[in-house]
């Protein structure tokens, strides 16, 4: 895909018209908080032991979201939700499944491009005998990506119509240097029909607000940090936060460039980045609890996790219409 068409369709998003009508919709809509707590809940359970790639306990994690997909009215891509992969492990040879859902484009739209909406599933599992659970890394991500698209489908439901294909997708092996996001790309979709990815990756908690460090006070408002979103993608975002629910946007990482470039550059989102791809890592931070295994449900703030869930939804609703 040219440069010329991922800038046509960046523009077109951000149209005044479009997020008018992406606003009316969603009105129509409800994220619960009760959904994104049970999800945390399941994926933080002591028997999924930290959600390990490979580990026979993650699979309960890959039935905790097919389940999730199939409730919503999300549909399968090909034949299964599933799509496995095998790689090495040290000496072992592991299987690797990422979890994909589809919201298909209008039947009237021909030949649509893709919006992939990411959240990796696995986590550090078991490390010296103590389990990690993961609940803000990411739990969290894949709790919003799961109520996003819930939301999604209720929306189309209710008259939104989609001239985009959305793909909901929970990766596997992200802390087996982004294995799952890399073997998707190479082996379960043409690259060159995304044109934009969204991963989602911690993103439940309130505690590494911006200006943080120059105030030490939590800020008034809910905040949300958003890497790689520059030129036309900044705009739409900021664009999508104009109203009573609006959030406090960060697109600087604090300001500090070079802690900005380390993290933009982790996560599955480089993966799609390698093939061209424009992809924004949605993210509340690194904070005390970030791969420890203090990482439980109970760091979770979801009134603020719903609050980033509605804003997301606006954002995606304008991007396929």
């Amino acid at each position: 895909m040219g440069s010329v068409r991922r800038n046509t369709v960046l523009k077109i998003a951000v149209l005044a018209g479009m997020i008018l009508l992406a606003g009316k919709l969603f009105a129509q809509n409800q994220i619960s908080k009760q959904n994104l707590k049970s999800i945390v809940a399941s994926l933080t359970d002591p028997d999924l032991k930290g959600r390990e790639s490979g580990k026979e306990e993650t699979k309960y994690a890959l039935s905790v979201i097919t389940d999730a997909f199939y409730d919503a009215g999300i549909s399968k891509k090909g034949e299964s939700y599933l799509y496995g992969f095998w790689y090495w492990k040290g000496m072992e040879k592991t299987l690797g499944i990422n979890a994909v859902g589809m919201i298909p484009a209008d039947s009237f739209i021909e030949n649509p491009e893709t919006i992939v909406i990411g959240a990796h599933y696995d986590g550090l599992g078991v490390l010296g005998g103590r389990i990690y659970p993961g609940a803000d890394n990411n739990a969290s991500g894949v709790a919003a990506m799961l109520e996003i698209g819930k939301a999604l489908v209720a929306l189309r439901n209710s008259g939104l119509v989609i001239k985009r294909n959305i793909l909901l997708v929970a990766f596997d092996g992200k802390e087996q240097d982004c294995l799952g996001s890399t073997r998707f790309l190479s082996e379960q979709i043409d690259p060159s029909s995304i044109s934009l990815m969204i991963n989602l990756d911690q993103i439940g908690t309130t505690l590494a607000p911006p200006k943080a460090a120059e105030t030490g006070k939590l800020l008034p408002k809910n905040y949300l940090l958003v890497l790689g979103a520059d030129g036309e993608m900044q705009k739409l975002f900021e664009s999508c936060n104009t109203d009573d629910d609006s959030l406090v946007l960060d697109f600087t990482y604090y300001g500090n460039r070079k802690v900005y470039s380390l993290i933009n550059d982790m996560g599955d989102q480089t993966s799609f980045r390698s093939y061209g791809t424009p992809s924004v890592l949605v993210t509340s931070g690194i904070h005390k609890h970030t791969n420890k295994t203090t990482d439980t449900a109970d760091i979770i703030n979801f009134n603020a996790l719903a609050q980033r869930c509605r804003f997301l939804v606006k954002v995606i609703c304008t991007l396929v219409n």
